[in-house]
């Protein structure tokens, strides 16, 4: 084996049996992304790390299942001495909470809503490197020079730093829109529109595609429902297969977004026809989520439109109202499960209407 390669990997704490196992496997690449991402001797069993950081195994357990791992066994050492260190910072700050009473019941959550969008990033980037990977060996490159390759190439701490920043960016955001202007007494209510967006008859369309075919469809709705929402300032909470939920704070930002999404639908090679329902009112944020009767009725509204249509709510229709870019007409009142009777309207642009 190269030697530079062994000895970068035992500075990065892979021990000599983990390195001869991976050269005999034939999967030193592998090995060494693994510890480029994560490096540290694995020496502490769970219980183990618990005591170095200076909590109870059960807390321990219960962090580790909340990040999204299953149990492990008792005297498997799995973890590193950073791996301590980010339970002991999670410890200490459960002893000694910023303004509230920040305790093991708001911690979790927040935990599994970190872990829950860490893992769908995780998964993006390792779409890359894997693909990278087996480019290269289809190349004819041998496990130990690629192994070699990925050491000398991949730095992931330019990869953290670029990660830290980004969140950085969305969390003061995200203060400025919760803080600014709000209310006392009413922490993580917020008037906003609450948009969905989705693909009318996804589920037949699928069931004649390959998953490749699949993938590519998905990733293409979410790469134009992301960048539709983005310009006009909103924000994507998530998406669900051939469907998005998206906010903001601009009720002619939803509209415009709705109209936008629907239209490029029917002008997509790709795409099935879109649809899309609208509501404006007070949401609860919690956990990087929307909840409450506006964000029901937004989508029950979406499975009550047409193919290429945007049915709004009677509030957002009342704060249109007036506006020369947009064209309302009422649409019907229906009983809509879970909140009752409602009134609601058609969106269109005027230039549509008007045409």
């Amino acid at each position: 084996m190269d030697r530079r390669l062994r000895r970068s990997l035992l500075r990065q704490g892979a021990s000599p049996a983990e390195i001869e196992q991976a050269e005999t496997g034939g999967y030193l690449t592998l090995l060494v992304l693994d510890r480029a991402v994560m490096p540290g001797a694995r020496k502490y069993t769970l219980r183990q790390l618990a005591e170095r950081a200076g909590t109870d195994l059960t807390t321990a357990r219960t962090v580790w299942r909340a990040i999204g791992f299953p149990d492990l066994a008792d005297d498997l050492p799995s973890f590193a001495d950073a791996d301590v260190a980010a339970l002991r910072g999670f410890v200490e700050r459960l002893k000694e909470p910023w303004f509230y009473d920040w305790g093991l019941d708001r911690a979790i959550p927040q935990a599994r809503v970190l872990s829950s969008a860490l893992a769908r990033i995780a998964d993006a980037e390792s779409d890359d490197m894997a693909r990278s990977v087996d480019e290269a060996r289809r190349a004819g490159l041998s496990d130990e020079a690629l192994a070699t390759l990925v050491g000398e190439r991949l730095d992931f701490n330019d990869i953290a730093r670029l990660l830290d920043h980004v969140h950085r960016l969305q969390l003061r955001a995200a203060i400025w829109r919760k803080l600014a202007g709000s209310d006392p007494g009413t922490p993580g209510t917020v008037v906003a529109t609450v948009g969905f967006v989705d693909l009318v008859g996804y589920t037949a369309l699928a069931e004649g595609l390959d998953d490749t075919e699949l993938a590519a469809l998905v990733e293409h709705f979410s790469a134009l429902a992301h960048d539709t929402v983005v310009s006009f300032g909103g924000r994507i909470v998530k998406t669900i297969g051939d469907e998005v939920m998206f906010i903001t704070e601009q009720p002619a930002a939803a509209a415009n977004i709705a109209l936008r999404l629907a239209e490029a639908s029917t002008q997509d090679d790709v795409l099935p026809d879109a649809r899309a329902g609208l509501a404006y009112g007070p949401v609860l944020s919690r956990e990087g989520d929307y909840f409450g009767q506006v964000v029901n009725l937004a989508s029950r509204l979406t499975e009550l439109a047409y193919p290429q249509t945007v049915l709004v709510s009677s509030d957002l229709a009342a704060t249109l109202d007036g506006d020369p870019e947009f064209s309302l007409r009422r649409f019907g009142r229906r009983r809509v499960r879970g909140i009752g009777r409602v009134d609601f309207y058609r969106l269109d642009s005027a230039a549509v209407r008007a045409g």
